[in-house]
């Protein structure tokens, strides 16, 4: 299916959620810029809004007639949409064999044999986010056609008499024989947490209790049926340890949600209970995706402000962004996981390498069950966003006890051929770019432009994935100029033709509110033993904690959590930005110049004091003159040494005896 370029006509930026047209209902409706419904609003013809939360339409669970005028758009088992052209051999289905072999490209340009910290300083749950979502929007399952990937003479760590197995997806029935083959989306496009919820009816009765809520184990952890197929959404769900504790946390957030809703309205059914809870727990997935993962991904200004359903929008996946643009986090993942105490020392069992986690459920329940992997995934580092993957990805793929397994960069570029892709520059045309004539126009790297001309006979080769991820970072985010294209083409797409989309829903402007200011640290805290978990999640924060008595805790030049816990604590945040929170007792929190912009969540204006001596200030004066309220927060903004916020502080509770100058 070919769809119109949605590259041509952008639209302006803006990611200030302030500046959403107003939703309460004593605005005056405007029938141009109207999130009304019916006859007030041609652009949404479904009924007026009802105020009884109970006519909260639900989904279907499968998609199908989420949108009326068209009703396969987004449904799950529909095609996926092309934004070029199919590239096969003959022009219907064949992959090329002029171009080098997937694997001989894989050790050219992804090779990967040091730990490269993501320049981002992202968190290892911002990968872990990314596939959750992966999750929720696209899945493109193999067929039975064998297209092996030949290994190399030279290969490091494979046999070259034994090629690695891969299968080809199948077309879509009617395609593929005498026009170009087309694939479909096993899985609804929407953001509508089917990776939890499932997309079809069977999955989703599967999963459920009696009463409302998800199936959970005696640790609150995903459960497993007797065939040993995890009992959550997507068939993905245990595919490694980061994901499975993601699955099972948003299962319990559901049921959490669950309890509150059936305490405040006891005689609603299980299944209003359910559909209630489902539509909130949406709401969180959204929010957390276009607050904090994506301003990181594709830049701040990137995705504009929501202005309201439109019909006329397709959500559909485009199969250059499910078999490329989004594969882009298979760079970013690192090979182990710390798991960690409370204190930020590590469990007893250690880090959990990439290779021991994956399917391997019992690595989180025998071992302190989601709480390590979590505060492990906030503390580490993700890898750079680059060709590059680790080993265990690469060569360890999915094997079993320690031998070699498959390569993660052979199977996306395999996949790329399989389904029809682009060229790389054959895409970025597509998409409205200029064309690349060297390969140092692809990227400012001269050793990675050696390493693709090395492999690649011309720019004109280079597969779309490849290509993609060689840029550089464009646009303020960590994306280069193709994949942030297509990426917030995407992200806009599934918002903007969604019209069961949170921001359009039937709940209150309030509860709507609330629910988009909801973040991945308040999931984590309120369905977990995490006590404290850093806010800015898709960054990494060293944690360093404390014990029960005096502790002097001081970080690094890097962001750091600082948890005092009980006793009497100085904490010294150091450079970067830190959150610090002192726990029971009266503490210390100590400033010196250049200390970034730090948040101290649990200040007690009557107990702790504020040193700020090291700052060199005249007197208290200098303190209250560059402070101010923000909300509920107190702000003081010291300029070029750093900005401190004291959470859930008034202005006037900033005195002498709580600060040391």
């Amino acid at each position: 299916m070919r769809v119109r370029n949605p590259f041509l006509d952008r639209r302006p930026n803006s990611r200030d959620r302030d500046d959403r047209p107003p939703r309460d209902e004593d605005r005056q409706r405007d029938p141009a810029n109207d999130d009304s419904r019916g006859e007030n609003n041609p652009r949404d013809p479904r009924p007026p809004r009802d105020n009884d939360p109970l006519d909260i339409p639900a989904r279907p669970v499968d998609g199908t007639g989420t949108v009326e005028e068209n009703p396969d758009w987004g449904a799950a088992g529909q095609t996926l949409l092309r934004l070029g052209e199919a590239n096969f051999a003959d022009g219907i289905s064949a992959m090329s064999e002029d171009l080098p072999g997937a694997r001989e490209v894989s050790n050219a340009v992804a090779a990967q044999s040091e730990d490269i910290p993501n320049s981002f300083g992202a968190s290892d749950l911002f990968y872990v986010w990314g596939q959750f979502i992966d999750h929720d929007i696209d899945l493109t399952l193999s067929g039975e056609t064998a297209a092996s990937i030949d290994i190399p003479e030279d290969d490091e760590w494979f046999d070259p008499d034994v090629d690695m197995a891969f299968s080809r997806a199948d077309p879509v029935e009617g395609t593929g024989v005498d026009t170009p083959a087309q694939y479909a989306n096993g899985i609804t496009a929407f953001i509508d947490g089917s990776m939890v919820y499932g997309s079809d009816a069977e999955t989703a009765a599967a999963i459920r209790t009696e009463d409302g809520k998800l199936l959970l184990d005696e640790l609150g952890l995903a459960t497993f049926d007797e065939n040993g197929s995890i009992l959550v959404g997507d068939i993905r769900g245990a595919e490694n340890a980061g994901l499975y504790s993601m699955q099972s946390l948003f299962a319990r957030e559901h049921n959490r949600w669950v309890d509150e809703l059936s305490d405040k309205h006891p005689d609603w059914t299980a299944d209003e209970l359910f559909d209630a809870a489902r539509v909130r727990v949406e709401a969180e997935i959204q929010a957390i995706t276009y607050n904090e993962y994506l301003p990181l991904l594709v830049g701040e200004d990137a995705i504009p402000a929501y202005s309201g359903y439109d019909a006329s929008v397709n959500p559909g996946i485009a199969l250059e962004f499910s078999t490329a643009a989004y594969r882009f986090g298979h760079s970013l993942v690192s090979a182990a996981v710390e798991r960690l105490e409370e204190n930020g020392e590590s469990i007893e069992a250690g880090a959990l390498s990439l290779r021991d986690a994956f399917f391997n459920p019992g690595a989180v329940a025998e071992n302190g069950g989601v709480e390590p992997i979590l505060r492990g995934l906030a503390d580490g580092v993700s890898q750079e966003l680059d060709t590059q993957i680790v080993d265990d990805l690469r060569n360890f793929l999915f094997s079993q006890d320690g031998g070699v397994g498959l390569d993660l960069a052979s199977f996306n570029i395999q996949r790329g051929r399989d389904l029809g892709l682009p060229s790389y520059n054959d895409l970025r045309e597509a998409v409205g770019l200029t064309r690349a004539e060297d390969f140092t126009d692809v990227t400012s790297d001269p050793d990675l432009a050696d390493a693709l001309a090395s492999v690649y006979d011309s720019v004109e080769d280079i597969d779309a994935w490849v290509g993609g991820l060689a840029e550089d970072p464009s646009g303020g985010g960590m994306l280069g100029e193709l994949f942030a294209t297509i990426v917030t083409d995407q992200f806009i797409r599934i918002r903007d033709g969604d019209p069961f989309w949170s921001e359009n829903s039937d709940l209150s402007q309030k509860e709507i509110d609330a629910l988009w200011d909801t973040t991945l640290a308040d999931i984590i805290e309120r369905n977990s033993d995490i006590d404290s978990i850093q806010d800015n999640i898709m960054i990494a924060y060293d944690r360093i904690g404390g014990d029960e008595g005096d502790d002097i805790l001081e970080g690094g030049e890097d962001s750091d959590l600082l948890l005092g816990f009980d006793g009497d604590d100085t904490l010294i945040g150091g450079g970067g930005d830190d959150q610090l929170e002192g726990g029971r007792g009266d503490d210390i929190f100590v400033f010196d110049h250049l200390f970034g912009e730090d948040l101290i969540k649990d200040f007690d204006d009557r107990h702790d004091i504020l040193d700020l001596q090291l700052l060199e200030l005249a007197s208290l004066e200098d303190v209250q003159s560059a402070a101010r309220q923000d909300g509920k927060d107190v702000v003081i903004d010291f300029g070029a040494d750093g900005i401190l916020t004291l959470e859930d502080m008034h202005l006037r509770d900033i005195d002498s005896d709580n600060i040391l100058i």
